[in-house]
């Protein structure tokens, strides 16, 4: 693992330190003074990205070409702005500038912006504020001549020698494979998407978030292409990257790539003056011919990367009167890394530090990197960036393990965990799991049943679960189970599951175990996973020392959307179709019978909208939602009905039967009303994002403690008579179909022709959350004239 020069670190140690401990506060000193009225020599250090040491063509010089001096009082207002040309920057090699600058009176803080000219919007706003926070530019960034921006206190600057560090307005990325593990996969080029296309001049939390602009857009396109690729710093969870190669000297295929922190399904946010390098370790298959296939489809175990952020943040700092000692947050590393990076930077004048640990699979360290810090006016004492690699021995346990590595400098001491993920046993060519009644896959399919779900199987991803993790394991389907498993048995193997909700055979199947689900019932919906160490399935080889464990959910289902429910009875730019993950929750309602009398009901309802791959909420103008697009679904009619002899409005049910998965149906009026009515288990409430955005958020309360709430997601609605006619309506709406006609009591009788026309549907808006009703199709007195709406639907199962 690489990192940055040591300017990026004092940086953040600065930045750190002066709010570490009070002792720190007594060496920055007082107040604000003046400079002098000539000003005073300041050196400028552009903190260079790692060097990409594989890269085709070498790194060009990168160039200060103008600057802007912008002063703020210890209010942070506004006070003026003077530019240095070119000729008045001293380059001093190693990306190093001298400039003079001046400030006027009263001045406590200096910001300086490169390359780029400033305006007074940018500068201050309305109410003459530093804007620079906000103040954004935009186009593809310029790696030789790149927009930086840096500040510094004015007393700082009456220190010998003072320096302020620059720092890129984006960051990069790059593309390599291992060539000692990958062969016959040619690298063709690499395009990233959904990256944002502007970024703020100024972040006031340099590398630790994101400063997204208040109105940003995302990349959709673009050119491939090898080398590095600058791009504006862009949120956990939106971008990611299409890699083109080669496979067996085939034609060009298309790999999806998404930026996880290795080893994990945690999405990493992209940070400014970031490199992050993917390096491809393991292709085991061709990639998608079209990339729009790839861009479609989650990623899958085709293809392996590491992805390498060069510049671990030390974010843990302790600080005494004398020196203070920082450390990295957490690494974690796949379960076959050999080694695991950790940083800390120490101001103890000697510089001695200690290592220590308790496991076993750490075999020792190597000190791979040590660079002096400069001193400051605030650090009087020279500080050390150290670099350590840890020695780390495989992980054969499919379960993952940690440690705690301490650094201690003098009397100060840190700790750092280590996480090495657990061994992959989804795709061990001796363990492949098969998949065995359930209709719809192909015996290939059903021959390799991880590769199925990773390829095929839409909504089951953790970043499609709100991070829950369900692609690991072995699926039960709640309600009536039609499937059963194979595991493959090697001789030496040691099985074992004390979990009496399964069953495994070790002799029925010649060469396998087969996993079937004990109480295989119609009715069986209890809610359960089995993923404890002594519950789970656990398979321990004396030859291999591997063992692998299966964590077993019965928590859902698997449903395809085929037929004419993929097709005829969607409208839409693109209609739902495949194979798709849903949960099942436990929710109560509050219902009012026909006879008048109320009671509670209960029932099991799936926890996103059919044919939807994201069960989160989806919020179009909420920046940290709408990424969940997917949890919109399919758009279905409601009923094709025409009044015919054969398709009576009144009774005909074609498209509402076609859209259940077994027992679970479209939800009717009873369910949703009665969730409204028991204490608002169904309704809107104002939420905050992790970025301070306030969003009204539609949810209906479960009664499952590790699964409390699920969401309808703003949807709007369609309006054609076919795909190519229809009219997208009301996205800022969240719409649901109900299977409820509109009855006497509400409006029509059975005898009037419309009666069956009308439907009841959940409309949200705003704060506003009705239960309203709508004709199906357009016409009157019991015309169908073609022109249908189409709206989400969510299923539920009446509790028996």
């Amino acid at each position: 693992m690489y990192i940055k020069k040591l300017t990026i670190w004092l940086f953040m140690l600065l930045a750190m330190v002066s709010t570490a401990c009070s002792d720190i506060r007594d060496i920055v000193g007082g107040g604000t003074q003046d400079l002098p009225s000539d000003g005073v020599v300041l050196t400028l250090k552009l903190p260079n990205f790692t060097k990409n040491t594989v890269a085709t063509r070498a790194n060009e010089q990168q160039q200060i070409n103008s600057l802007c001096v912008l002063c703020y009082d210890a209010g942070d207002n506004y006070l003026g702005m003077s530019t240095i040309s070119s000729d008045s920057i001293k380059d001093k090699g190693d990306d190093t500038y001298d400039v003079k600058v001046k400030a006027v009176p009263g001045t406590a803080t200096l910001h300086i912006v490169a390359n780029t000219d400033i305006k007074d919007s940018d500068a201050k706003d309305a109410k003459g504020k530093n804007n620079l926070y906000n103040a954004t530019r935009e186009g593809n960034p310029n790696l030789n001549a790149p927009v930086c921006w840096g500040s510094v206190k004015v007393d700082s600057l009456l220190s010998p020698s003072p320096k302020v560090w620059l720092f890129r307005q984006f960051a990069k990325a790059s593309v390599t494979k291992d060539d000692t593990k990958v062969k016959n996969f040619e690298i063709t080029g690499f395009k990233l998407f959904n990256t944002a296309t502007k970024g703020t001049i100024a972040n006031p939390k340099l590398d630790t978030e994101v400063s997204l602009p208040s109105s940003v857009a995302y990349t959709n396109e673009g050119n491939y292409s090898m080398g590095e690729h600058p791009f504006y710093e862009t949120p956990a969870g939106k971008a990611y990257m299409i890699i083109r190669a080669k496979y067996d000297g085939g034609p060009d295929t298309y790999y999806k790539v998404e930026f996880f922190n290795n080893g994990t399904s945690t999405p990493m946010a992209l940070l400014r003056n970031h490199h992050y390098q993917v390096k491809v370790t393991a292709v085991n298959h061709e990639g998608w011919s079209k990339e729009q296939e790839a861009k479609d489809n989650p990623t899958e175990n085709r293809l392996s990367v590491e992805v390498v952020d060069d510049n671990p943040l030390i974010v843990n700092m302790i600080a005494c009167k004398d020196y203070e000692l920082g450390v990295c947050d957490k690494q974690t590393v796949l379960g076959k890394a050999n080694t695991a990076t950790i940083t800390f930077v120490t101001t103890k004048p000697d510089f001695k530090y200690t290592v220590k640990w308790n496991a076993n699979w750490i075999t020792g360290y190597t000190e791979t990197k040590s660079v002096v810090l400069p001193t400051s006016a605030e650090h009087p004492s020279t500080g050390t960036l150290y670099t350590i690699d840890l020695a780390l021995t495989a992980n054969c346990q499919s379960a993952a393990q940690s440690d705690i590595v301490t650094i201690t400098s003098g009397d100060l001491s840190r700790e750092v965990e280590i996480i090495q993920k657990g061994y992959d046993f989804r795709t061990d060519s001796n363990r492949i799991v098969q998949i065995r009644g359930l209709d719809g896959l192909t015996q290939e399919e059903q021959k390799d049943y991880f590769k199925w779900m990773d390829k095929s199987l839409k909504g089951i991803w953790p970043k499609e679960n709100q991070g829950r993790v369900r692609n690991d394991g072995l699926h039960f389907f709640v309600g009536n189970n039609p499937v059963y498993y194979l595991i493959p048995k090697l001789e030496g193997d040691e099985l074992t599951c004390k979990d009496t909700r399964v069953n495994v055979d070790e002799k029925s199947v010649s060469g396998f175990y087969k996993v079937t689900l004990a109480d295989n019932s119609s009715n069986n919906y209890n809610r359960w996973i089995s993923n404890e160490a002594f519950t789970i399935i656990t398979i321990t080889n004396n030859k291999t020392n591997i063992t692998v464990s299966y964590p077993v959910y019965h928590v859902g289902l698997f449903a395809q959307l085929t037929g004419k429910a993929a097709t005829d009875y969607q409208l839409g730019e693109s209609k739902a179709s495949g194979w798709y993950y849903y949960e099942m929750v436990d929710v109560v309602a509050h219902v009012t019978y026909t006879d008048g009398t109320t009671g509670y009901k209960a029932y099991y309802m799936l926890d996103r909208n059919l044919g939807a791959t994201n069960n989160g909420y989806y919020s179009p103008s909420t920046t940290a939602l709408a990424g969940n697009e997917g949890a919109k679904g399919g758009y279905f009619k409601i009923s094709e009905a025409d009044n015919s002899d054969k398709y009576s409005a009144k009774t005909d049910n074609r498209v509402v039967d076609a859209l259940a998965i077994g027992d679970f149906k479209v939800c009717d009026n009873m369910c949703l009303r009665g969730l409204i009515d028991n204490d608002n288990n169904l309704a809107i409430v104002e939420e905050t994002t992790h970025y301070g955005e306030k969003y009204n958020c539609l949810r209906i309360t479960t009664r499952n403690m590790d699964f409390p709430q699920i969401f309808i997601p703003m949807s709007g609605y369609y309006e054609g008579k076919n795909d190519v006619d229809a009219v997208y309506k009301d996205s800022y709406h969240a719409n649901l179909w109900t299977s409820s006609r509109l009855s006497e009591y509400q409006g029509f009788s059975e005898s009037s022709p419309e009666y069956g026309f009308w439907y009841l549907y959940l409309d949200a808006f705003g704060k506003s959350l009705n239960l309203s009703n709508y004709r199906f199709v357009s016409g009157s007195s019991g015309k169908n004239k073609g022109r249908y709406r189409a709206m989400p639907v969510r299923l539920a199962a009446e509790r028996k």
